[in-house]
């Protein structure tokens, strides 16, 4: 249990021994002004029906009982009837070098409960990443990571089309700079939905290197499969290449084309017909997905007998649920924010629950630079791909600045800000504290691990901000991973980089005497273990020097 956590359970114990009354839900919280105590309740506020007496009575009557307690220093009652803990220097020291002995693994869960399939980015191999790729990425590598922090067992994958018209227009644009490079032609059914950019003529000459004119001396229609073939593997590999660049990685790489080659879209669609949720109109087939929350219905399969999106997406779910999961949650982009109630009406219209599927819909990102959005425009040749954005700020700061702010929100962007090496970059400012307190040990000719043990003594007020600090990051995790947000992270750890500075403007570690020396170098490999960990939970790493 974290230190919340245990004030809780103190203050559900003192209830029951003073009221003979069982509180499931008791909410405790650290107040915003340390004069306040490390710990706060408005239980008795709360449960005012549940106690019927006056509200300030009742807390001192828990405050009383409270008292007690080895690890609270000691209770106070405000205001109304708000209940204050201060927290003993023993409790503090014992949590401490609870912190320090399990390292980078602070905060972390076991693992348990039904696994979570975490699907993201999920590009189509049509071009390189952009930068709103990167967003989605950058949160949902993130949010993987806190998950196993928080205990929950995870598993990421990415969901790619291989084929369809976008396949073809690739395979047509591709095959048009390669037919060029000879000085030929190549007949196109729309020369002006093709793409223009540059990364068709590098798959075009990769082509001509491999194969040379091989196919210029034969029928276009028939080779444009696999001119197709060759462009889709070479952007699936520039897309794995800069995921990787970028520090994020899955556990399967999963191709619609397979759903129809082992027949799962037409065994979806025949159950989905046997479901009674379907009818034929106009000579196609239609799901009666407005029965079921969605906001229209929708058609499965063409009146051509083609199949629509819907059919091999809802396959694709049916086969994440068959798998074993207990949840499927799905990273959208923000032009996606109309697939969720369609795609949940699809499977429920299969008996499958409600809540096994989720979403979260990241929004848009800004590039700005002096002040102005820098435009994206991915047909006319001027996307700013993700490697374009990696090359000019580096992975960390990228990382990190696509997931400062919540994924609900957009964001812009601000390059300028981005590559100052100042205290105004927020990814320099958290690194250069880790970085501070590694030239602190160095100094001190000493190992971060060494430092576990130390006594128990009062804290100066900056130096109990800050342990209060470290020894909430299990509880920030927790919630983050809870509400699936990962911006509460690099919050925290700026804040927490905040009372390491204010603590180290104050106090001098390297003292002559060696308890208080000991305690402040614990103090410091504390923040140094938590720095770490939080930002590796961002994908962000944390230097030694800098």
């Amino acid at each position: 249990m974290n230190l919340e956590e245990r004030v809780a359970v103190v203050v559900r114990s003192a209830v029951r021994e003073a009221f003979g009354i069982e509180l499931n839900g008791v909410h405790v919280e650290r107040p915003g002004d340390a004069q306040h105590g490390d710990f706060a309740t408005n239980v008795a506020l709360a449960n005012a029906k549940t106690f019927r007496r006056n509200p300030r009575e009742v807390a001192r009557e828990i405050a009383n009982v409270a008292e007690g307690e080895a690890f609270v220093e000691r209770v106070e009652v405000a205001g109304p009837g708000f209940i204050n803990f201060w927290l003993s220097p023993e409790a503090l020291w014992d949590e401490l070098n609870g912190l320090l002995r399990e390292g980078t693994r602070y905060g972390w869960r076991e693992a348990s409960g039904e696994p979570v399939l975490l699907e993201f980015v999920s590009a189509n191999p049509t071009g390189p990443m952009h930068v709103g790729h990167g967003r989605q990425a950058a949160y949902g590598d993130s949010l993987s990571r806190i998950l196993e922090a928080a205990g929950r067992k995870v598993s990421r994958e990415y969901y790619f089309n291989d084929g369809g018209n976008q396949i073809r227009l690739l395979g047509e644009s591709v095959a048009v700079r390669y037919a060029g490079i000879y000085g030929e032609e190549w007949p196109v059914s729309d020369p002006e939905s093709l793409y223009q950019s540059e990364y068709t003529a590098e798959i075009a000459a990769d082509l001509a290197e491999k194969v040379g004119r091989k196919y210029l001396d034969t029928d276009p229609a028939a080779t444009l499969t696999e001119v197709a073939a060759f462009a889709t593997d070479w952007c699936m590999a520039d897309i794995k290449r800069t995921l990787s660049r970028t520090r994020v990685s899955f556990d399967r790489f999963f191709n619609e084309k397979s759903l129809y080659e082992s027949g799962e879209v037409e065994r979806t669609v025949e159950r989905l017909r046997e479901s009674g949720h379907t009818y034929e109109e106009e000579g196609a087939l239609w799901l009666a997905s407005s029965e079921l929350g969605d906001d229209k219905d929708r058609v499965l399969v063409k009146r051509d007998g083609t199949y629509t999106y819907m059919a091999p997406d809802i396959a694709y779910h049916v086969d994440k649920c068959e798998r074993g999961f207990g949840t499927s949650v799905d990273v959208l982009g923000a032009d996606h924010a109309g697939y969720p109630p369609r795609m949940k009406a699809g499977l429920m219209a299969l008996g499958i629950p409600e809540d096994f599927y989720d979403v979260e819909i990241v929004r848009l990102v800004k590039l700005i630079r002096g002040g102005e959005p820098v435009k994206v425009s991915r047909r006319a040749g001027n996307v700013v791909t993700l490697d374009e954005l990696l090359d000019e700020v580096g992975e960390d700061v990228a990382r990190y600045f696509y997931v400062r702010s919540s994924h609900k929100t957009e964001t812009n962007f601000d390059l300028d800000l981005a590559i100052k090496q100042s205290d105004e970059n927020p990814v320099f400012y958290v690194q250069y504290a880790h970085a501070r307190i590694a030239s602190i040990f160095r100094r001190a000719e000493a190992d971060p691990e060494t430092v576990i043990g130390a006594t128990a003594a009062p804290l100066a007020p900056e130096e109990r901000a800050l342990a209060l600090e470290l020894l909430d990051f299990p509880r920030v995790v927790e919630n983050a991973a809870a509400r699936r947000e990962v911006h509460p992270i690099p919050t925290y750890l700026e804040t927490l980089a905040t009372r390491f500075h204010q603590f180290y403007t104050v106090h001098r570690v390297l003292v002559e005497d060696d308890e208080t020396r000991t305690r402040r170098l614990a103090l410091c490999a504390a923040t140094k273990t938590v720095l770490r960990s939080g930002l590796e939970l961002l994908g962000v790493s944390a230097p030694e020097k800098m």
